[in-house]
């Protein structure tokens, strides 16, 4: 294992029994194929990569017109890098694209196994930390984003994976963890710029890694020189997304959405009253946190204790917190739209859910105490059901119900050149009787009764758009690539239900040693 990561070999296994589970899990409950746009611009850079070397991109609806007339990609480079090994290895199957498509699966079940690392080196017990890692991976927003084709798993890895490297350089004093730290957040800021928004806690757990009991004078000394060499290692990824906007759109300070927003006239980054956006995220039925995410609420009685134990790693924790959502409040679709959920505030999550592992290793906690334990596992069954919902019912399925049984009008702003924008009504997003949480549960209702009888037909060509996309299967079955496999390919009936029996085996298996790895630090708690 890297340098920097818990040893012992308790630790190791049960990281590793952890991360299979959660990919065999969120593997099992991947969709069979996306056709969304975001997905579709990485995709093909990344195609573009391996078979072009260049970065250009087809023209489509999709993509935008760069400063040499060809068609590039609105999207930072992170995912596309990271999907070019998946893509090579999908040529020898043959199917490159879907193999892709694992990327967000296997970088999701990696962020839940570092969400336990980071709670081990922490301080707390194995047991409390796969616990809270179970609470991040299957009952937070984690798992839907995991399955859906955008970039904010690969963001919240590396976020995390710095911010994880940086608080073992605070505790450590080592200077391996800066440059590790480094090396993780200009990834992150490559996938997605707003990453860059994490500078300020990293910062404060470098300046707090300098020593308490060292003179002021070596302190500042030590401090601007794990600046100094942060930015050494930062400068390459700082100067690799400059050259990708130079590249593209001929002004190293041009990302592409300066130019849509000139020629749209939509100002992207301060379009909405800010309290209007707070309070979406916040308290909004349609993209509130802790709808989707409610194990997540546990974090206001558990910050107290976590900052009293670990004051300047709370403060980093509450620091990214807050800068996302006071940046992402302003901008004009901040809902994220079309998604499940409040997708951009995927990256916060892990760092409101870490702080929730003190109150599982509290005295109250071990001692029994029912009114501790009884909401935290009430809450986690209700999380787990809201997550199970998402994951099983191709989201578009709510916004074309909009469109098409709801009357909705969605707007459409276009420029030529560049990619249109539909978007529903934000106001829908304050209407419980439009959640799409209360939409997710009647549609599971309406697939579920309609399934068996089942048959895709190809509609005539008079038809609707609207009518063709309500026909499809992923509108009417269950979105897990095993169903539509069984439904719609018959050939494939019984190597369809052999994969599916080897993943739940493997699950079962992974899910036994665990508990048995659990039950057993409970009785006797290892030091590692």
């Amino acid at each position: 294992m890297p340098k920097g990561f818990p040893e012992g070999k308790t630790v190791r296994i049960t990281a590793i029994y952890l991360f299979i589970f959660i990919s065999c899990i969120y593997l099992l409950s991947k969709s069979y194929i996306y056709d969304v746009e975001q997905h579709a611009q990485r995709y093909q850079v990344a195609k573009s990569i391996v078979e072009n070397g260049e970065l250009s991109i087809p023209e489509s609806t999709y993509s935008m017109r760069g400063m040499d007339g060809r068609s590039y990609s609105l999207y930072g480079l992170g995912w596309s890098i990271l999907a070019v090994p998946l893509y090579v290895g999908g040529k020898f199957v043959g199917n490159p694209e879907n193999f892709t498509l694992l990327l967000n699966p296997l970088v999701g079940a990696a962020t839940v196994t570092l969400v336990f690392l980071f709670s081990i080196a922490l301080g707390y017990s194995r047991r409390s930390s796969l616990v809270v890692a179970i609470f991040y991976g299957l009952g937070t927003l984690a798992w839907p984003m995991a399955k859906q084709p955008f970039d904010h798993i690969v963001e919240t890895f590396f976020v995390l994976l710095s911010v994880y490297f940086m608080h073992l350089q605070f505790s450590k004093n080592a200077m391996i963890h800066i440059i590790l730290s480094a090396i993780c957040i200009g990834f992150a800021i490559n996938t997605r710029l707003v990453s860059i928004l994490v500078l300020p806690a990293l910062l404060i757990l470098m300046g707090a890694g300098c020593g308490v009991s060292w003179r002021i004078v070596d302190k500042n000394k030590i401090f601007f020189k794990n600046i100094l060499i942060f930015m050494l290692v930062l400068l390459p990824f700082i100067g690799l997304v400059l050259f990708y906007n130079y590249y593209r759109f001929g002004s190293i300070f041009e990302t592409g959405f300066q130019l849509l927003s000139v020629e749209t006239g939509l100002d992207f980054f301060s379009g909405t009253p800010f309290l209007t956006g707070f309070r979406g995220f916040l308290t909004s039925p349609g993209k509130g946190f802790f709808y989707y995410s409610p194990i997540a609420i546990f974090f206001f009685i558990s910050i107290v204790p976590f900052y009293k134990k670990h004051r300047c790693t709370a403060i980093a924790f509450i620091l990214v917190t807050v800068s996302y959502l006071l940046f992402l409040s302003r901008i004009i679709y901040w809902h994220g739209d079309w998604a499940w959920g409040p997708r951009y505030l995927l990256v916060i999550t892990p760092f409101v859910i870490l702080p929730i592992t003190g109150l599982l290793d509290s005295d109250r906690w071990q001692k029994n105490n029912p009114f501790i334990k009884l909401p935290v596992y009430l809450v986690f069954t209700l999380s787990l059901l809201i997550q199970i919902s998402a994951v099983s019912v191709h989201y578009h399925n709510y916004f074309i119900n909009l469109q098409k049984d709801q009357k909705v009008q969605f707007t459409v702003v276009h420029a030529e050149g560049f990619p249109p924008i539909i978007e529903p009504d934000p106001e829908i997003h304050f209407n419980w009787k439009k959640s799409p949480i209360v939409s997710q549960m009647k549609e599971i209702k309406r697939i579920g009764t309609e399934i068996k009888n089942y048959r895709f037909v190809e509609l005539p060509n008079n038809a609707t758009n609207l009518e063709k996309i309500k026909a499809l299967p992923v509108m009417n079955l269950f979105d897990f690539w095993w169903i539509y496999m069984y439904y719609i390919d018959n050939s494939h009936k019984d190597i369809v239900a052999l994969q599916v029996l080897l993943i739940l085996i493997v699950v079962g298996i992974c899910g036994y040693r665990m508990i048995k790895i659990s039950r057993r630090d409970a009785l006797q708690p290892e030091v590692s």
